[in-house]
C-alpha cells in the first residue's frame, strides 16, 4: 500500500475508535505491555486520554493538525467570541498558524488557548527511528518556540495516535513526558455530515473528558452553537492542559 493511502487509513482508523480499542484487536501489530500496564490518567505521567479528577466538572477540546487556515481562524474566534480555553496540537508545516499568527498570540501569551506539539510533518511515530522521532518533536517545538514565544513542553499528541513504548521514552528524553491520547473524537479529521459531528460531540463531551477535534475543514462550523449548548447543559467548565494539569 502506498504510504499516503496508509496514512490516510490509519487517521480513519484512529478517528472511529480510542486507542486502547485499537490496540486490544492488535491493530498494526504494535504490543505496548509496559505502558498499558500503568493507569492512562494523570497519575502515570504518561499516556493520558482523560484529565486528572477535580472538584468541578471539566472537559478539554483539544484541535489537532491546521492543514485549514479558515478552520484554524474560526477557532479562534470561536475562543474569542465565547471565552473559551482550547488547546491546539500544532502540526507545524502547516502554514495555518503563521497565515494566523496575530489574531492567535495574544491568545496564545494570556493562556487561553495552549500550543502543544503535534510533531513537524505528521508521521507515524512507531515507525521511525529515535532519531528521527526527537527531529519531528524538535521541529514543532522550535516553531511553536520561536514563533509564539512558549515552550510547549510537556504535552504532545503522537499522530493517527501512533505509539510504543520507545516513541514515549524517546519523547520524555526531551522532556515531552505526557502523551496525550483522547478519551472522544468529532471524527472531523476529514468532511464528515455535520449531523454526525454533533452526536459525536453529544458522546464526547463529559466530566475529564479529552476531546479531539481538527482544524482541517468548516463542517464543524454548521453545528457549534449546539455543541457549545450541549457543553452548557452538562456544566462542564472547558479548560486548556495546563489548567488541568496546573502547569500554569
Amino acid at each position: 500500500m502506498a504510504p499516503t493511502r496508509f496514512r490516510a487509513l490509519v487517521g480513519r482508523v484512529m478517528e472511529r475508535r480510542t486507542f486502547l480499542g485499537l490496540m486490544g484487536s492488535s491493530a498494526l501489530g504494535l504490543t505496548l505491555p509496559n505502558i498499558l500496564s500503568a493507569p492512562a490518567d494523570a497519575s502515570s505521567g504518561r499516556v493520558i486520554r482523560e484529565l486528572p479528577t477535580w472538584g468541578e466538572k471539566r472537559a478539554a477540546w483539544t484541535v489537532d493538525d491546521g492543514t485549514s487556515p479558515e478552520a484554524v481562524q474560526r477557532y479562534i474566534r470561536l475562543a474569542q467570541e465565547n471565552d473559551l480555553r482550547l488547546t491546539f496540537f500544532v502540526y507545524s508545516s502547516m502554514g495555518s498558524w503563521l497565515r494566523n499568527r496575530k489574531d492567535l498570540l495574544p491568545l496564545v501569551e494570556s493562556g487561553q488557548i495552549q500550543m502543544a506539539n503535534h510533531t513537524a510533518h505528521h508521521p507515524f511515530l512507531p515507525g521511525l527511528s529515535s532519531k528521527e522521532i526527537k527531529r519531528e518533536l524538535m521541529g514543532a517545538h522550535n516553531f511553536i518556540e520561536k514563533y509564539f514565544g512558549v515552550d510547549a513542553r510537556p504535552f504532545y499528541r503522537p499522530p493517527y495516535g501512533g505509539i510504543s513504548k520507545r516513541v514515549v521514552e524517546v519523547a520524555a528524553d526531551i522532556g515531552y513526558t505526557k502523551t496525550m491520547l483522547w478519551s472522544g473524537s468529532l471524527g472531523d479529521a476529514s468532511n464528515i455530515r455535520s449531523s454526525r459531528i454533533l452526536q459525536l460531540a453529544r458522546s464526547s463531551f463529559y466530566d475529564r473528558s479529552v476531546v479531539l477535534a481538527h482544524a482541517n475543514n468548516l463542517t464543524f462550523t454548521k453545528v457549534l452553537p449546539k455543541v457549545l449548548q450541549d457543553i452548557q447543559s452538562k456544566e462542564l467548565n472547558l479548560v486548556t492542559l495546563n489548567d488541568a494539569f496546573d502547569l500554569q
